[in-house]
């Protein structure tokens, strides 16, 4: 795959946003801890520590925490970690404990009394929270050093970095709660605040993820360019021939694209990417072929795996993901043998493949509705929402994971309307052009 280098100005700024991340952070730790109706999952060992033995700060005890976590880190990998990585979480755990004694200072007077003053500040410390988690999320700079250990122990075991997640916050806060029944005679950190701010965390920042990638793209532009060319290779051999079609709903585009395929005696692949790509990553092959490229982000996720998951980047059935696995294995058929292929962005996905031809079907809406209606067995206003529907869906879908235009003939080589010639002559037509295609390729 082609690897983009980060710009020094780039690397700037990932850096300055993880930076506010863990201020952020900071903030939504001392907010929780100045409401007093216990803090986060995550600081819940720690400030329980300081509330028996106080002979250092707060921050001081996060911190050490996190260090805690490298340490652990360290023992299991036998000191095998990288310097850079080693470097990078030692300063995060310094500096979140340095930025939540400083935030603990200015809040010196703040102190709810009220019970809505402490619903309002339990609120007030989820948006940080979440806030801070985006910034952490979308820089990908950096793991805390005890989220670090989490994942590295979810790796031993085979487990999600989600339910790890799940499973670390559970044995803080209980191990949290009988130290603090034994030294202070009450639950320590863990009280109602713990559950409600894990909780609203997850929520809001799973819509964040969701609803502010326009931001994300402000932010660090990069990150589109990334996910636009993460799946396009280079290196895909180019000796087989290989044509994409392309097609408008209710154009005969899959008709036309069996008849060239079996006048060249071409394998076709259409429906059979979605099931290649549900065995090659695992996932069930109805739910894929249900879904395709209609998977939300949160489709099979609980509220608090809302929380949880937004690390999981690797291990969510998001619409990235089951693009991606399209697209390698778009790239798998190419590079294995000469075919057709319909619709999946292959056109973009093999867009520096030289051995290809990119065909775009379209046809007067006419003809498209009467098609529709007679293949669906659907009335005329039925049928224009069908294919009012599919063209949203499509432009939708290239415009999120391409550079280019749904149906613009600068992202074809040939484009051509059906309903003008007919499917068979259409046909006719595009074979002749092929073969003349490759006859000046050979």
């Amino acid at each position: 795959m082609r690897e983009r280098k980060k710009t020094v100005s780039e690397q700037l700024r990932r850096y300055l946003l993880y930076t506010l991340g863990i201020i952020l952070m900071a903030c939504g730790i001392a907010v929780l801890i100045k409401a007093s109706i216990g803090v986060a999952p995550m600081v819940t060992l720690p400030y329980t520590i300081w509330l028996i033995a106080n002979h250092f700060t707060v921050g001081a005890w996060v911190g050490l925490f996190n260090l805690g976590g490298l340490l652990g880190q360290l023992i299991i990998r036998r000191g095998r970690v990288k310097k850079q990585a080693l470097m990078m979480q030692i300063i995060t755990a310094v500096a979140l404990g340095v930025f939540t004694d400083l935030a603990l200072d200015w809040l010196v007077n703040f102190q709810p009394m009220s019970h809505s003053g402490k619903a309002v500040t339990c609120l007030i410390s989820s948006v940080l929270m979440a806030s801070s988690l985006y910034c952490c999320v979308i820089s990908s700079v950096a793991l805390l050093p005890v989220d670090s250990l989490v994942r590295l122990l979810g790796a031993i075991y085979h487990k999600k970095f989600s339910t790890m997640r799940w499973i670390s916050d559970v044995v803080l806060s209980v191990v949290s709660a009988v130290l603090g029944y034994a030294f202070l005679g009450n639950l320590g950190g863990v009280r109602e605040g713990t559950i409600i701010v894990a909780v609203f965390t997850g929520v809001l920042l799973k819509l964040f993820l969701k609803h502010l990638r326009w931001f994300t793209y402000i932010l660090l532009p990069e990150n589109r360019v990334d996910e636009i060319s993460s799946v396009i290779d280079d290196d895909v051999t180019e000796k087989h021939f290989v044509l994409t079609v392309s097609h408008e709903y209710g154009s005969g585009g899959h008709s036309i694209a069996k008849r060239i395929a079996h006048e060249l005696n071409l394998p076709y692949y259409d429906s059979d990417i979605i099931q290649m790509a549900a065995e090659d990553s695992e996932f069930a092959y109805k739910y894929l072929e249900e879904h395709g490229d209609k998977v939300t982000s949160n489709a099979l996720y609980s509220l608090y795996e809302w929380y949880t998951s937004a690390y999981d980047k690797d291990e969510e059935l998001t619409e990235e993901q089951v693009y991606k696995i399209e697209a390698q294995v778009i790239q798998e058929i190419a590079a294995k043998d000469s075919c057709v292929i319909v619709g999946r962005l292959a056109n973009y996905v093999l867009q520096n493949h030289k051995n290809s031809l990119h065909i775009f079907i379209t046809a007067d809406e006419m003809e498209r509705t009467k098609r529709v209606m007679h293949k669906e067995k659907v009335d005329r206003q039925t049928a224009a929402e069908l294919i009012e529907k599919h063209a949203q869906s499509r432009i939708e879908h290239c415009r999120r994971f391409s550079d280019a235009e749904y149906g613009n003939g600068i992202s074809y080589d040939i484009t051509i309307k059906s309903s003008k010639y007919g499917v068979d002559r259409t046909a006719a037509i595009l074979l002749q052009l092929i073969r003349e295609f490759r006859l000046i390729q050979f």
